[in-house]
């Protein structure tokens, strides 16, 4: 089946949503999910959104905070002009009915009524929060306001395959230089059908990719797959081995891992050994509310020479009235563990989190390929460098999404090649599932064992040579079967994978969120630069 849209959204959470909203003005909109509206990092996201909203805070303090964060990486004009439409942009979130948590509840949320917190990396309190469910909140306001909009239609269960390029389509007319995207075809993950989705612009909003760790604080839906048909068109992908570990999220021997917000530690909250000593003093000036790398480092330095799997983050110190207002999301679910965390501490350690890098685009949202935007974690804009400051990743989405919408070139209109039906492969191989089923765990521990928070060259290169053998047996496998989402997922994870590993390779140096034993310092001379693959 056909569908044409004047704009496909591919992803549900706040770049996606924003982005509908926004150009329903102009057009009908489709919006894809690959699960529910509400299975995404933004629905997961506690801490809050970045911005200056006190008189006492400043813009310069916010872009020097960023900038310092990233490692130097960053991009000054990028995070000036991101972080000054901040504000105006978290009033709109307010007046599409964003609940955020108030100084005084006898007030209407204006921003200078918005209670503030602290987290890791920042001089201020500059972080707006609803309680510890912020990105649930936004996103409960996003969706009744896609749901009531008569321009949007929602197409939920369903995964993009491919971005329909110039690789699809017969050039019987003659060439079409450079790659251009007409849309996507798309897989309904219940009845197996393949439609194709025509639109004059698509928006990438997929999210990240860190369910390529098997330790990580992600939904499962985060499969990196719009960087991976980004790649496989012949967009470009940048920093990809810049991928944030989260401090402290929350251990269990069941793998049972969700995560413990960095507002905890903003609110007061100070990390221990398994003998009760505190360490992050000796690791950074800020000690506990230090840039999440050198936390996230710390910790697992300290694990590793202990040979102990945990720390614990004590926030027992902290008024217990204020811990069970400010997180009572976080507190439900230790709760269901049999953990009182006004009484004792949480296990925590690191786990992938973010991904810095992804589709290369401008705060506008463009990127490589014609008539295809991409916004949030999908996208590397040039804000986070080396490694994010806390509570920007949700700022970077809603400012880039809402610039793409208004961007002049949204309104061109494009014609049309003639685009064949999806190529049926026959009848799915259950004996042959065993190659999806286990080389989606095997990605999971090589990457985990191999490229986390420390890495060296050798156990890289190895990674390397034994991914590209699973990328190599995978899409033998997607070639010769009929399609399935768990197929496409574990393609794209292979595929990103492999991106994450060569971009660690090429940076021989150690710098925000990549940090190598070959070479633990970093080289201005020879690596202020952007991988680019």
């Amino acid at each position: 089946m056909t569908h044409e849209y004047d704009y496909l959204v591919l992803g549900s959470g706040i770049a996606g949503l924003i982005f509908a909203l926004q150009v329903s003005r102009r057009g009908k909109v489709a919006v894809i999910s690959k699960s529910d509206l509400y299975d995404c990092n933004t629905d997961h996201a506690q801490g809050g959104i970045a911005a200056v909203l006190d008189a006492t805070d400043s813009f310069a303090e916010h872009i020097e905070d960023t900038f310092s964060a990233g490692a130097s990486l960053g991009k000054k004009q990028v995070i000036s002009q991101i972080i000054e439409q901040g504000p105006k942009l978290i009033q709109y979130l307010i007046d599409l009915g964003t609940d955020f948590t108030r100084r005084d509840d006898n007030y209407d949320s204006r921003l200078e009524n918005l209670s503030l917190t602290m987290e890791g990396g920042h001089t201020h309190r500059r972080v707006a929060y609803a309680a510890d469910s912020t990105g649930h909140q936004i996103m409960e306001a996003l969706i009744k306001n896609c749901r009531d909009n008569p321009n949007i239609d929602i197409y939920e269960n369903r995964i993009a395959i491919d971005l329909i390029t110039q690789h699809h389509v017969a050039n019987d007319l003659g060439f079409i230089p450079g790659i251009s995207c007409w849309g996507a075809y798309v897989l309904d993950s219940v009845t197996h059908q393949v439609d194709i989705f025509k639109a004059h612009k698509t928006m990438l909003a997929t999210g990240g990719a860190s369910q390529i760790y098997s330790h990580n604080t992600n939904p499962d839906v985060a499969t990196g797959d719009g960087m991976a048909m980004a790649r496989l068109a012949g967009g470009r992908l940048a920093n990809m081995e810049f991928v944030q570990f989260h401090p402290t999220a929350f251990w269990s021997p069941e793998g049972d891992t969700f995560l413990i917000s960095e507002a905890v530690r903003g609110e007061g909250a100070i990390l221990r050994l398994s003998d009760g000593s505190t360490f992050m003093e000796n690791y950074h000036p800020k000690g506990n509310l230090a840039p999440r790398d050198v936390v996230s480092r710390a910790i697992d330095s300290e694990l590793k020479r202990r040979g102990e799997k945990f720390c614990w983050l004590d926030a027992t110190k902290i008024p217990a009235d204020h811990l069970n207002i400010h997180f009572p999301y976080i507190g439900s679910r230790l709760k269901e563990r049999g953990i009182d965390f006004t009484r004792e501490p949480i296990p925590v350690a690191p786990a992938a989190h973010y991904f810095c890098g992804g589709v290369i685009a401008t705060i506008d949202g463009l990127t490589d390929i014609r008539n295809l935007f991409a916004a949030g974690e999908v996208a590397c804009t040039g804000l986070h460098g080396a490694n994010r400051l806390a509570s920007n990743s949700l700022l970077e989405a809603l400012v880039t999404a809402y610039n793409a919408a208004n961007h002049p070139y949204i309104e061109e209109k494009v014609v049309f090649p003639k685009i064949p039906q999806w190529r049926l492969m026959g009848d799915f191989n259950e004996n042959e599932w065993v190659v999806i089923s286990h080389n989606r765990e095997i990605i999971g521990t090589i990457m985990q064992g191999y490229v986390g928070i420390r890495r060296s060259r050798r156990l890289l290169k190895y990674a390397l040579s034994r991914m590209e053998n699973i990328y190599n047996e995978i899409n033998n496998f997607y070639q010769h079967n009929s399609v399935r989402r768990e197929v496409v997922e574990t393609r794209n994870m292979a595929v990103i994978a492999i991106a994450v590993i060569r971009s660690a390779l090429s940076r021989k140096e150690s710098r925000g969120a990549h940090y190598l034993i070959d070479n633990p310092q970093r080289d201005d001379l020879h690596y202020l630069h952007d991988t680019i693959i």
